[in-house]
């Protein structure tokens, strides 16, 4: 008889717009009480009955949509455009990953309430970081900043605590992942900044004594923080992966560029620390270690500097990387998209070359920068207003930081002269 051969299951729903995602994953946000099945998407309220978090009303019309092989829209545009565009998008590289979606679509494909397989959690804002396009909402650092000057630069951002849901929420949260976590295959924690967040710790015992092998544990994190304090949890994780108690830890490190870009981008970084952190985390050689990138028009032409930094840390071990654009994705005063596509375009080319395509998580890389290369050759149109609206943010953001965004970045100060003219 034959050897049996082990075939990988993938997603199998297989229409025109469906999306492992949709049936797959849920972001908690525990402050405000809101879930949704994709960072793209538009959240849903979570409602009353916390463990229904991931068949809520709007998630079960989209299953449907995708099911029907339309789109749902709350946010798929973003993929949409980008297959239109011909390029790879985060839907299609998702739906290549075996294994990782709800089982009960193996006996009944067209189910649209199931049990999540992976969960991502968002506890609070705790942050050391004030990354210029985020807000306070994810950032405590950007929220005492706010408070300091009588609000946010942009009034959509302002944010208090006041309604904070994170002491009702938290409770019903760990009621559920004590009955449904051994059920996960990923689990994700996003901040603010996990590594000073005691909810981390928390979730790190529990799964030390509750052991979940086939489970995989992702840390988001800036990476900006001095090794000793983050050790103590560098300890503990290891210990998780040496006694097999989970299947891996990945640690995703959030840069855009590098250089004084990327000091003005996530204000509060520290490239020595974050360098030395990272050759720390490849010494200890435990976990999967990658790069999570934001992609905005400040961050484009020293892009290629960082891909160099990824070039040298893949000779030590191998590092994943994952990018995105800016959110949101049509109106944020940072995207690429409100200028002329010929400013970034030497700047995408060389990027493009750059990057290394000799193994399938560099494959993927490059197929998703080739797609949002792609988009933006599409969508980039000259936008008067929303420059006017990035000039007058970076000169207030200047006053509050005591920075000068004109020194760092002399050739957006020259594309913006015509805006005051």
């Amino acid at each position: 008889m034959g050897k049996l051969i082990a075939v990988d299951r993938y997603f199998p729903i297989a229409t025109e717009t469906s999306c492992r995602n949709k049936w797959s994953w849920s972001t908690v946000y525990l402050n405000n009480g809101t879930t949704a099945s994709c960072h793209r998407a538009s959240v849903s309220d979570i409602g009353h009955n916390f463990d229904n978090f991931h068949n809520t009303d709007k998630k079960i019309r989209a299953r449907e949509h995708m099911l029907a092989g339309s789109w749902p829209g709350d946010g798929c545009e973003y993929c949409k455009k980008i297959e239109e565009a011909g390029g790879t998008s985060d839907r299609q590289f998702q739906n290549q990953i075996p294994y990782v979606y709800p089982r009960e679509l193996d006996s009944n494909p067209t189910q649209t309430h199931v049990v999540p397989v992976i969960l991502e959690v968002f506890f609070s804002n705790t942050c050391n970081l004030k990354c210029v396009y985020c807000n306070a909402k994810f950032s405590s650092s950007i929220q005492q900043e706010d408070k300091k000057f009588g609000g946010a630069i942009l009034k959509d951002n302002n944010f208090t605590y006041d309604d904070n849901r994170y002491q009702d929420l938290v409770p019903k949260f760990w009621s559920w992942f004590e009955t449904n976590g051994h059920n996960l295959m990923r689990l994700q924690v996003l901040g603010g900044e996990p590594f000073v967040q005691k909810d981390l710790n928390r979730l790190v015992k529990h799964l030390d004594s509750k052991p979940n092998p086939k489970l995989e544990f992702n840390i988001v994190t800036n990476l900006s923080l001095p090794m000793s304090v983050i050790q103590p949890q560098i300890v503990e994780l290891d210990h998780l992966v040496s006694n097999k108690k989970v299947k891996r830890v990945d640690i995703l490190a959030s840069v855009d560029c590098w250089g004084p870009a990327q000091h003005y981008i996530r204000h509060g970084f520290d490239s020595e620390t974050f360098e030395n952190n990272m050759n720390a985390m490849m010494d200890l050689g435990t976990f999967r270690l990658g790069l999570l990138t934001t992609i905005t028009a400040l961050s484009i032409p020293t892009m290629a500097q960082l891909v160099e930094k990824f070039q040298s840390w893949n000779q030590k071990q191998t590092v994943f990387w994952y990018m995105h654009s800016v959110l949101p994705h049509d109106t944020s005063i940072f995207s690429p998209t409100i200028f002329d596509y010929h400013i970034f375009e030497p700047y995408l080319d060389k990027i493009q070359n750059m990057l290394p395509e000799d193994s399938w998580d560099n494959k993927q890389t490059k197929d998703i920068f080739v797609g949002i290369m792609q988009d933006l050759k599409k969508r980039c149109v000259k936008n008067i207003d929303k420059q006017l609206e990035l000039l007058r943010y970076l000169d207030e953001n200047d006053k509050r930081r005591n920075i000068n965004w004109k020194k760092i970045f002399p050739w957006l100060a020259k594309e913006l002269e015509h805006v005051v003219q």
